[in-house]
């Protein structure tokens, strides 16, 4: 066992003397082992901005509505509201707008349609 142990010892001061310290200061370690003079924290990255939405093309669907009364038609309406759309592309609307018109040329007065904003 005595030889073992001093074939040990002998093996770690060589290791140490290679290392470029020294068997009498076990503590001093070699300059390429030696930390760096300063660390420096990498910084944080900066915030990325979030996009703005860009604005919707799409037509408002905002709605109103309408009180049929005695001698309209979907076309009249559609004359009355349409704006700067055709009045069969508004028509078109309005009867897309109205899932419960079951026929459109037959419209009941009293019935409450939605006006669609064009």
């Amino acid at each position: 066992m005595r030889v073992r142990a001093a074939v040990v010892a002998l093996a770690l001061l060589s290791i140490v003397a290679a290392c470029g310290g020294s068997a009498a200061t076990p503590s001093a370690a070699p300059a390429s082992l030696a930390p760096a003079a300063s660390f420096v924290a990498p910084t944080a990255a900066p915030a990325l901005e979030t996009p703005t939405p860009a604005p919707s093309l799409a037509p408002a669907t905002s709605t109103t509505s309408y009180t049929v009364k005695k001698g309209d038609t979907l076309w009249g309406i559609a004359e009355k509201f349409h704006g700067s759309v055709s009045v069969a592309e508004y028509v078109k609307q309005l009867i897309a707008a109205n899932p419960q018109l079951k026929d459109p040329n037959m419209l009941k007065i009293g019935e409450k349609l939605s006006i669609p904003k064009p």
